[in-house]
């Protein structure tokens, strides 16, 4: 929930940095992984609980018996159809978002998905999306997966006239932009397994930039589905699939990566306008950057030297030391030649001269690998990780990887759950092109020591746009009442002045959380509502009638007698 009262701006930690004008604030969050994970929430409960979140192709997708082979040698075969699905990708709900049933049908489900999400993250943010129209505000997605368009094109008769629109990655960006009539930058940017970290560098330099003065903000996202057998042959045929079927980061055993789809979204402002404005601060970004391997002995072999050399860079632009960080998220895809490079750059750059291991990991042992979504997924791990102060495990990683230094590297694999020290969080991502990101993550700013305003009732507003979808949104509005930990006036503030609201609305007055969502309980249970709670559709305009003394109407004294 975004608050109404202010927050400061010093960054907690055990290291000595001031607030500086490039840092970022992520004011906004939202998600689809696989499991069924919806939102962030659910993301952590998978991780605290060591999940693996990893099955098969499910059933609907292709039939995985006709290319399916343990032989890699057989002509047009996989040897693994394992990997992290989302549990629904088909359905949408175009006339929200102002689109006809038939041009939905024809637009990847990419472009559905990001759009559903975007307007999560601005809710999570308390941005009403009306208030950004017009806007310098940016879009930027990692994407590259461009599975929809090539089935489409696969049977000519029924291309239509909405399927180049639908198929285009650049629209995953555009759809985003069109729909809040977002005038900055709209970019999709397709790196490989980098594409959403350099997405969110491409964000964060927009902000640093001074491009978004009129009030604008930036989202970056990251996006991926696994809509045919082409890639798992491609890749098996490359071997880098895990034969095992799982990410087994860091371990003697790794053997390939696992595939995985979903995607998530961050609302980015810079950290000085994020306070003014009172935001809730999820975490702040320290400094990005990007590089290349340059020539390597193959395309797909990484750089060791190369990513070192950016990780210093962006360390040393940040202002962070390498002490000062408390945990890196590698990319950690689990192959024999990726790992060891990955580790070595990491133990150079930020372990080997620390008087305590480094603690590692990586959210692809729960997950699989999201590919082009990748870098958004490690992101929310560590997001999440200082909002709770743990870090989960990392599976499948023991036994440990001989071929890595460990001890002399000054890495320790996090196997078990242990508390995250104060500080900083290094993000690490590579793309099997040689395109390299890196990112740094601090904690968000302390809370305002001043509390927010008293008051002896407060409304709380829910609204939707048609009847069943605001009984479900008043449920679940209901249940966060009752798990939150959050000041009252700040939700109450939030539902009223930093939502978009539609037609159909419900209203109740309280003092308390709890008795706010006894009131929405009863309004979800369509119990006749009366005192302090009201629903129905917003018949429109609204007449004010002052009529002196003379307010009675018929009946107006009627009561029982007492």
């Amino acid at each position: 929930m975004a608050m109404a009262h202010k927050t400061i701006s010093t960054l907690p930690g055990p290291f000595s940095r001031e607030e500086q004008p490039g840092d970022i604030a992520i004011v906004g969050l939202s998600c689809r992984l696989p499991g069924g994970i919806t939102a962030p929430d659910g993301l952590w409960a998978a991780l605290a609980a060591g999940r693996d979140l990893v099955g098969e192709v499910p059933a609907d997708r292709f039939d995985t018996r006709r290319f399916m082979d343990p032989d890699p040698r057989r002509p047009g075969k996989a040897y693994s159809a394992a990997g992290g699905f989302l549990e629904d990708i088909t359905g949408f709900d175009a006339a929200f978002f102002g689109l006809s049933p038939r041009e939905a049908s024809r637009m990847d489900p990419q472009q559905r998905l990001l759009l559903e999400m975007a307007r999560e993250a601005l809710d999570d943010a308390g941005i009403d999306p009306a208030t950004l129209a017009g806007s310098s505000s940016g879009v930027h997605v990692g994407v590259s997966n461009a599975n929809y368009g090539q089935l489409q094109y696969a049977r000519p008769e029924a291309i239509t006239a909405y399927t180049m629109a639908g198929a285009a990655l650049c629209n995953t960006a555009n759809r985003i932009s069109h729909l809040f009539d977002l005038r900055g930058p709209s970019i999709a940017v397709d790196t490989a397994c980098s594409s959403s970290l350099v997405a969110l560098h491409q964000a964060c330099a927009q902000l640093r930039d001074g491009d978004t003065e009129d009030g604008g903000v930036a989202l970056a996202c990251g996006i991926n589905l696994l809509l045919s057998p082409g890639d798992f042959i491609g890749f098996s045929k490359a071997s880098m699939l895990s034969r095992s079927g799982r990410c087994r980061t860091f371990s003697a055993d790794a053997d390939g990566y696992v595939r995985a789809e979903g995607g998530a979204v961050v609302v980015l402002k810079r950290l000085a306008d994020a306070t003014a404005d009172g935001d809730t601060v999820h975490a702040v970004v320290l400094g990005t950057g990007v590089g290349a391997d340059g020539r390597t002995p193959g395309l797909s072999l990484p750089s060791a030297q190369a990513q070192e050399h950016l990780m210093r860079q962006v360390h040393h632009r940040a202002g962070v030391r390498p002490e000062d960080v408390s945990y890196a998220e590698a990319h950690g895809t689990g192959t024999q030649a990726g790992d060891p490079i990955e580790c070595q750059a990491l133990g150079h750059a930020l372990g080997a001269d620390r008087r305590t291991p480094l603690p590692i990991g990586s959210v692809k042992s729960n997950l699989g690998h999201l590919e082009s979504g990748a870098g958004m997924a490690g992101l929310l791990k560590c997001v999440l990780m200082l909002r709770h102060g743990v870090i989960p495990p990392s599976l499948h990683a023991e036994p440990l990887n001989p071929a890595i230094d460990f001890s002399t590297l000054g890495l320790e694999p996090v196997t078990a759950p242990r508390p995250l020290a104060p500080g900083a969080l290094a993000i690490n991502s590579f793309g099997f092109g040689g395109a390299n990101a890196h990112a740094v993550l601090g904690p968000p700013p302390l809370p305002s020591a001043t509390p927010p305003p008293e008051a002896t009732s407060l409304p709380v507003l829910v609204s939707a746009a048609t009847k069943e979808a605001l009984t479900e949104a008043v449920s679940r509005i209901a249940a966060r009442l009752r798990d939150t930990t959050d000041a009252f006036y700040d939700i109450a503030f939030t539902s009223c002045r930093r939502r978009g609201h539609h037609r159909e609305r419900a209203v109740v007055v309280a003092d308390t959380a709890e008795r706010a969502a006894a009131q929405l309980e009863t309004i979800a249970e369509g119990t006749p509502v009366g005192g302090g709670a009201a629903a129905g559709a917003s018949p429109g305009p609204v007449a004010f009638v002052y009529s002196g003394n003379g307010a009675q109407w018929a009946g107006h004294g009627r009561g029982t007698a007492g």
